[in-house]
This record gives structure tokens, sequence and C-alpha cells, in this order.
């Protein structure tokens, strides 16, 4: 995504780890990248023309670490040592969290590109979507009214009822506001729960229709939202969470 400078002020506020409602939430460290890099496959690998192949969850590996390179915060969700969801924010102007990612995302793109044929046209469509992204940030100009942006959340479905999504949510804005962050967004598109995104108060400002434009295929309708911070006391350990979606 495209980043601007920012100088914001204060810390994240939920920096350390905390239990709730038997749900563990705590930074993540490189050695979840394998388990989100699996959930990931496991929500989203079906999409791609390399579904199904040997190829499929290297692609997913790049999806994460391609969210992964900017952020200057990830948050994991786990139970008993399962992963339950995960978080990925980029604040502007703020050191990236994993400073390692461009080179391993380097290396997977190589395995990608110079691997099986089905490999490589995936990376090629991929690199493709991302670039659409950046064309849409910048028809609307969101990176000159918004200082942050939530790269990735992904909740495993066998987390839903746990609320899981509403809890890694409200530490994700705690975060945006403990860095004085004015507005943020985040993309997402109609195979996913917009409604969630509706509740919490945010606002569609891009719309892109599959339907306006056949040359993509079979592909979903486009969304950017954005929204000021929402504001929450920090929780308390063993507290219960709001439903999630």
């Amino acid at each position: 995504m495209v980043a601007h400078a920012y100088a914001g002020a204060g810390t994240a506020t939920a920096d350390a780890a905390t239990t709730i409602a038997g749900v563990t939430y705590r930074p993540m460290t490189w050695a979840d990248v394998d388990a989100v890099t699996e959930a990931f496959e496991q929500t989203w690998g079906h999409c791609s023309s390399a579904a199904g192949t040997p190829s499929s969850p290297l692609l997913s590996r790049h999806f994460v670490l391609h969210y992964l390179e900017p952020a200057t915060r990830a948050d994991i969700a786990e139970r008993d040592g399962r992963f339950m969801g995960v978080t990925l924010a980029r604040v502007a102007g703020r050191p990236a969290a994993f400073p390692q990612t461009g080179a391993e995302l380097a290396a997977v793109n190589a395995r990608l590109e110079h691997g099986a044929p089905i490999g490589a046209q995936a990376l090629h469509e991929t690199e493709r979507w991302h670039r659409l992204e950046e064309t849409l940030e910048e028809r609307i100009s969101i990176n000159d009214t918004a200082q942050a942006e939530i790269e990735l959340f992904l909740v495993a479905g066998a987390a839903r009822g746990h609320g899981v999504g509403g809890s890694l949510w409200r530490r994700v804005n705690r975060y945006f506001a403990g860095c004085g962050v004015e507005r943020y967004y985040l993309h997402t598109d109609s195979s996913c729960d917009v409604g969630f995104y509706d509740h919490h108060g945010m606002q569609r400002v891009l719309t892109r229709l599959a339907a306006d434009h056949p040359e993509d295929g079979d592909e979903d309708d486009l969304y950017i939202y954005a929204a000021e911070p929402e504001r929450y006391d920090r929780p308390r350990a063993g507290a219960g969470s709001e439903e999630t979606r």
C-alpha cells in the first residue's frame, strides 16, 4: 500500500498480552508467520488460479508477507496455542514491525516466478491486484486524508462465536487512537462480511463494481472503507467480549 509521512503522537495502549474469555491476544512474532499463512490459505487459497496446486500455499505466503511488510503493528489471537485471528496494521511514518519481511517476500516471489508456470502466472495476477488497489487509493487520495490502514484482518473459521473479531478490532483501534491517528481505512470486497464494518460505523468511500469491468473476469466488487478510530477503555483480564462477525 502507499504510505505518506506522518508524525503520530503517543503510543499504543494494548502492547501487552491479555486474555479475554479464554482467548489470548498478544503481539505477533516472526514465528507466527507460518500459522497466519496457513489460515490465509484455508480462507482465501481457493480464490487464485493456483488453487489446489503446490504453488497455492506459497502464493498465500506472498500475500501475508505483502501485508506484513509495511505493518507497524501485528496482533495475534490464539486459544490453547491454536491460531484464532490476526490484524496487521500500518501507521504512516512509524517503523515497520518486521524489517526482515522484504527479503523474505523477495525470496518467495523468486520461488513463484521461477517455479511451476501456474505459480508464476498466479504471482503476476496477484501483483496486478496489488497495483489495482494502489490505483483505487490514488483515485480518492485516501492516503492524503488517512494516516493508517488495516492491511489484513483475518479471523479463523473455528474462532466464530468466541468474540475474536470484535476483540481484535478493539485492540487495533486502541493502537490507532494511541498513535494519534485521526482516520484510517481498509480494503475489502463483496466476498467478505462488510456488514461488520457497517456495524462499526465505517463509511464506504469507494466502490468498484465487477459488472463494470468485464475484463477482470469473475471478480468481486471492491470497496474501500474509512473511519475515525473507535475509542475503548482498556480490557479487563478475563472480561467477556462482544459478539463478532
